[in-house]
């Protein structure tokens, strides 16, 4: 199948992911240098051609054929390990280890974790418990772990650290294997052991620890900058993903603004009442959608048995269900549909300003200022998953894995010979401490939504919670309609609204007129309103004119909206 193609499965049509902008890269280290492979990789891309050719749609079938889901529910247990190998002459299908099927990954691993069947693996009730951790109005953990600045309370923290991921693994496994180079270098032994050539090695390595010295200078300073740039990729997923949230607020609060209300109690009519209780549903649903597609922990909610969980909680409707699944669309259907129910509402009166219900002019500057809106959350929310995807360059990341495994593999050989055994094995664990937690943790500011924890084998420690996300943006949804259900007598119309079998006449220009342009006579209280709306309109216009020139995916907008309580997007 062709990237974009749709074949058929057992349970459901699913599309053939695009191949990755460029060259994806797994983030692991499944044995020492095991990143160098890649070195290989490439040369033999080189050697036979492009991958995105035919052999990466060839393996995409074989995906599709030797891993069909299976199981019960939607796929539980899918497990598409078998690939068939094209460079071999029979073409039969070989088992690859994991690490192997993944050496050439061809989907964003930023956002599906490497793991193309991420929507259609889950149980019917592990769908309905993401479905109803998606739909939560009670926020169940922070955005992001939180701390107390006290340094007795930093030391004693483990879970959730840098340090419990590489202490217990890679400190206390360069430790031994420097302990074994020291002992073969500088232990006394028996005559037949040659002590004196194990001792005579360990001086003339003295002309590499100048070497590793300048190293070491050049590494710490490549690590920091690399961690520096990883840090700035984590904190532009976040603050996109906050400037979404105030994107939705603002709509929210637009609507509930001027939604339609009764002149004598300031409540909502019945009309507009139901339209904003519209609104903060596709809100949910939007959200929720969009999540599902740039996160693996709520990917499954855009398989059909996903959407029908969504159904059971009212998110959606069995027609809207149809009409998701007709498109394939998804987040960005529903937000057609937010722009749609907007034009209709502001035609038919269910939101309108009242300056111009009081005087009858056109509402034209409100259906631009939500479409305005729009337009800005469609520039924001695609800059995510484009983030994702270009995040950083295979080659960067491999440099730095490269440089850091062999400083700290040389450690133990430059030391030995100026602080002795000990000295070389106490040095290689905090060099090993340092640098190894420099490039770990940048590769977890690199996955912003912990899509990659099965990879890493760490999630929670710098990842994003996205179900907070959620839950903050489902509270947020039916804030503003709460909060302006009831006006106080101050903030009513003053008078009585104008009547729509009323002339429009102002007082002030009443039985003058003024020929129009065919010549025939024009109320000039006519003319003025025309010239008005036209000014406002025209404004209007111009505004989301510029928006939409500059929507693209990657644009800047104004950050004032992101936290649900606070207004703030994190970055102040």
């Amino acid at each position: 199948a062709a990237p974009g193609e749709r074949v058929a499965t057992p349970r459901f049509d699913v599309a053939v992911a695009p191949r990755a902008p460029y060259h994806s890269y797994l983030p692991i280290r499944a044995a020492p240098f095991a990143l160098w492979q890649r070195c290989a990789s490439a040369t033999r891309v080189a050697a036979v051609g492009s991958p995105a050719s035919a052999t990466a749609r060839k393996q995409s079938a074989a995906t599709f054929a030797h891993g069909s889901p299976v199981g019960s529910g939607v796929g539980a247990g899918v497990a598409p390990q078998r690939h068939r190998d094209t460079r071999q002459p029979d073409g039969e299908a070989v088992e690859k280890t994991p690490l192997q099927a993944a050496a050439e990954p061809t989907s964003n691993i930023a956002i599906d974790g490497g793991d193309l069947w991420s929507r259609a693996r889950g149980t019917r009730e592990e769908l309905k418990e993401i479905a109803s951790l998606a739909s939560s109005t009670a926020a169940s953990a922070p955005i992001i772990p939180q701390y107390f600045p006290q340094r007795a309370w930093l030391w004693r923290q483990w879970s959730g650290t840098i340090v419990r991921r590489v202490l217990p693994r890679e400190v206390i496994w360069n430790t031994a294997v420097a302990c074994s180079i020291a002992l073969f270098l500088t232990m006394p032994g028996p005559a037949w052991t040659h002590p004196a050539w194990r001792m005579t090695l360990a001086s003339s390595l003295s002309p590499l620890e100048k070497v590793w010295l300048l190293a070491s200078s050049l590494v710490s300073f490549v690590l920091s900058f690399f961690l520096s740039q990883a840090y700035s990729v984590w904190r532009n997923v976040y603050s996109s993903a906050r400037r979404v949230q105030g994107r939705l607020n603002d709509l929210g609060l637009l609507c509930a603004a001027f939604a339609t209300r009764d002149a004598a109690t300031g409540s909502y009519t019945s009309e507009a009442e139901e339209t904003l209780r519209t609104v903060a549903r596709y809100v949910r649903l939007f959200n929720i959608l969009f999540y599902a597609s740039v996160t693996t922990q709520f990917a499954p909610l855009q398989s059909p048995q996903g959407l029908d969980a969504l159904i059971d909680l009212g998110a959606l409707t069995a027609d809207e269900k149809d009409g998701l699944l007709a498109s394939a669309q998804m987040h960005n259907a529903v937000l057609e549909w937010l722009s749609n129910l907007f034009d209709t509402s502001v035609g038919d009166g269910r939101l309108g300003v009242s300056v111009s219900r009081l005087q009858g002019t056109s509402p034209i500057a409100l259906q631009m200022a939500l479409q305005n809106k729009l337009v800005e959350l469609r520039s924001t929310y695609a800059s995510i998953p484009d983030q994702l995807s270009g995040r950083m360059p295979l080659a960067y990341v491999q440099l730095v894995q490269i440089l850091t495994d062999l400083l700290i593999f040389c450690t133990p050989f430059a030391l030995v010979h100026s602080v002795g055994g000990f000295g070389a094995v106490l040095g290689t664990s905090v060099v090993t401490l340092f640098h190894s937690s420099i490039v770990s943790l940048a590769k977890l500011f690199l996955d912003p939504f912990s899509n990659e924890a099965p990879l890493l084998r760490d999630a929670g420690i710098v990842g994003i919670n996205a179900a907070t996300l959620l839950q903050e943006t489902n509270v947020g949804s039916e804030r503003w309609r709460r909060g302006g259900g009831w006006m106080p007598e101050a903030t009513r119309p003053v008078g009585r609204a104008q009547q729509p079998d009323e002339p429009t006449a102002s007082p002030r220009h009443e039985g003058h007129e003024r020929p129009a342009s065919g010549g025939n006579p024009q109320p000039a209280s006519e003319a003025l309103q025309e010239l008005q709306g036209g000014v406002v309109a025209t404004a209007a216009a111009s505004g989301f004119a510029a928006a939409a020139a500059g929507g693209g995916a990657g644009d800047e907008v104004a950050i004032d909206g992101g936290m649900g309580d606070s207004g703030d997007d994190g970055t102040s």
